[in-house]
């Protein structure tokens, strides 16, 4: 750097509000009537000869802004507020991108955190007739290098990114690299001049380029893109977007690292709906807008080119207004339920179309947890990413305190309104959405998945893994996961909400030696017209295992009873089926039965709460009822 580069300069200008550098280099090159590299140079920036490296648009060091600050006679906050440092405190993609490393080097995490080429209003180039901008014109502003700034709120018109005249981008790329204006060795030209190379004209070898010089700031004729409906909803989304690009703005959604995560969300859904195009189509209020999508949203393919053309950032004002109103449509209030039923399907589609492409999608994504978890694809009731599974919920009970088999008033209230999309519900499959329910109850306090939470409620893991192949693909296929989360959530809250829960763990362990005597199961028959057989010559093992279940709130199939015989290798068929008699038929007889059994497993389920019952006692029925209740009789 030569010692020029730190005297101040002769003259300079105030930064206009919201300029950008290279806006501020093109108006004081034409102040001083030299070209824009040789201003960039003065003011200390790095230059090359072909031109002047776009990324210092992003953010400067702390010795280059001083130098800046120097020669153009400015403060040092003053030049850092001519880059984007204090924008990607607010917009995350492009935090992201300032922070370096290999993550810099996808082409469409550039193109979503920086537009390469700058849009702009012509309106706003004219500026606001004040001398200093009558002269110079108006401000390059650093917004208009935003992906997600596609219109100017202020003249109520969308943002141009090409010349009028010869239809070319405003800046480019030179030998490799983005560079912040073409033509930087030209001289003369106002700040809303195009200096890109004139359609036609050869560039000479070694002299300047040929620009093509056209105005930017002339009058333009009205584009037809838009209807006026349209029109009015994208630049009702801009003030949206504009409000959240403060860096102050409250009530934002915060990341692990201090980053809102709407940008990042809105960046991941766009690219989703791109990449799952015409899938997303819905999200759109009109064809028109469709149509811009569709120029942006390549055909299905595998192509490398074609898979990175729908992952970029598009170029096109009109095209980006009618992406990101269909990503924020598609966020909506970010509530997790709905937001799966919108996103999820375009997740799904891009993995069927391409895993490899869905997995770089979702790879170090820092898009917000219910986000992630709204497309994180289910298989069987399992998230395939498990880095991304719920952390922990804050409820106020424990996995000990889940019932193994869903409370019968909780199923009918919560998941009973779900079974109405299939044709028929066995009971086999109400089982497994019982046991989905408790599993599902576990996974939110634990973060651990269905096979892994199952010991703790006393389920065996072959029968979680079971509940995941009867309940998965009909769940998947009819889009209900959504539904049943919602469900459990909300029975989540009613048993947080509880003042007295049941240690359901505590009575596993106090019953697990528990049997009931034959005369006990003959007094429970008793004086039932039609079961004076069963009573005297049954098997008590029957009464056993629905005693059980229900103090346990669990399944009979697995009571201690039909757990020992199948252990010892004899088929519990039949006393299954008799206990499914007695249960699911509604015979008098049963009837009476069911109401004598509950009441026993009632009092069994009391005992073991209020501390009456203890492992070491007596095993019999006779003995652990005489203990706590004095053996009170049945009616």
């Amino acid at each position: 750097m030569t010692a020029t580069a730190h005297r101040p300069l002769a003259r300079s200008l105030d930064p206009l509000p919201g300029e950008s550098l290279s806006g501020f280099i093109l108006r004081l090159a034409y102040r001083l009537d030299i070209t824009p590299h040789r201003v960039a140079t003065l003011c200390g920036l790095e230059c090359r000869s072909d031109g002047v490296p776009q990324d210092q648009l992003r953010g400067l060091s702390p010795d280059v802004a001083q130098r800046l600050a120097t020669a153009a006679q400015l403060t040092v906050p003053e030049t850092h507020a001519l880059t984007l440092e204090a924008i990607a405190r607010a917009y995350s993609p492009l935090a992201k991108l300032r922070a370096g490393g290999d993550r810099t080097r996808s082409k469409s995490n550039i193109d979503w955190a920086v537009n390469p080429v700058s849009r702009y209003c012509p309106d706003c180039l004219k500026g606001d007739a004040s001398p200093i901008q009558d002269a110079f014109g108006g401000a390059w502003q650093l917004r208009w290098h935003l992906p997600v700034v596609f219109a100017c709120t202020k003249h109520q018109c969308l943002l141009e990114h090409t010349c009028p005249h010869c239809a070319q981008p405003l800046s480019g790329r030179v030998a490799r690299r983005y560079v912040l204006f073409q033509s930087p060795h030209v001289s003369g030209l106002h700040p809303a001049q195009c200096r890109s190379q004139a359609l036609g004209v050869a560039r000479r070898h070694h002299g300047p380029a040929t620009p093509c010089a056209a105005r930017l700031d002339t009058p333009r004729t009205p584009t037809a893109a838009l209807s006026a409906e349209d029109l009015a909803r994208t630049l009702r989304l801009q003030e949206r977007l504009d409000h959240r690009l403060a860096p102050d703005t409250p009530n934002k959604e915060y990341s692990g690292d201090g980053q809102d995560t709407y940008f990042s969300d809105l960046v991941l859904t766009a690219k989703l709906i791109t990449l799952s195009w015409p899938l997303g189509a819905s999200l759109l209020p009109s064809s028109p807008l469709m149509d811009l999508v569709d120029q942006c949203a390549a055909p299905p393919s595998h192509s490398s080119e074609a898979l990175q053309a729908q992952r970029s950032a598009p170029h096109r004002a009109a095209c980006s207004a009618a992406l990101l109103l269909a990503a924020a449509t598609a966020l909506g209030d970010r509530d997790l339920a709905s937001l799966r039923e919108r996103v999820e399907p375009l997740a799904r589609a891009v993995y069927r179309r391409s895993t490899s492409t869905g997995n770089k999608l979702f790879r170090k994504s820092d898009a917000s947890a219910v986000l992630l978890r709204a497309t994180a694809p289910r298989v069987y009731g399992v998230q395939k990413r498990p880095a991304l599974r719920t952390t922990p919920c804050l409820y106020g009970y424990r996995v000990e305190e889940i019932p193994p088999l869903l409370l019968r008033d909780w199923y009918e209230t919560h998941l009973r309104p779900l079974t109405q999309q299939f044709t028929e519900i066995t009971g086999r499959f109400e089982r497994h959405l019982r046991w989905a329910g408790s599993l599902r109850l576990a996974e939110l306090v634990t973060g651990q998945g269905w096979r892994a939470c199952a010991p703790a409620l006393g389920i065996p893991e072959r029968s979680a893994m079971r509940t995941m192949n009867v309940l998965g693909q009909q769940m998947t296929d009819a889009g209900l996961w959504p539904v049943f989360e919602s469900a459990i959530d909300d029975v989540a809250l009613l048993l947080h909400n509880q003042d007295r829960r049941v240690d359901y763990s505590n009575r596993r362990r106090l019953t697990s030696n528990w049997r009931l005597s034959h005369g006990q199961w003959m007094r429970i028959c008793a004086d039932i017209s039609g079961l004076e057989v069963r009573g005297a010559s049954g098997d008590p093992c029957v009464g056993e295992a629905i005693i059980w279940s229900w103090a346990n709130e669990a399944s009979y199939l697995h009571s201690p009873t039909v757990t020992q015989r199948r252990s010892m290798c004899q088929v519990p068929d039949r006393i299954t089926d008799e206990i499914g008699s007695i249960i699911r038929r509604q015979r008098p007889s049963f009837v009476a039965l069911s109401r004598r059994l509950k009441l026993y497993a009632d009092r069994l389920g009391q005992a073991c709460d209020r501390g009456a019952l203890h492992a070491d006692m007596p095993t019999t029925a006779d003995a652990l009822l005489n203990s706590a209740y004095q053996c009170v009789p049945i009616r």
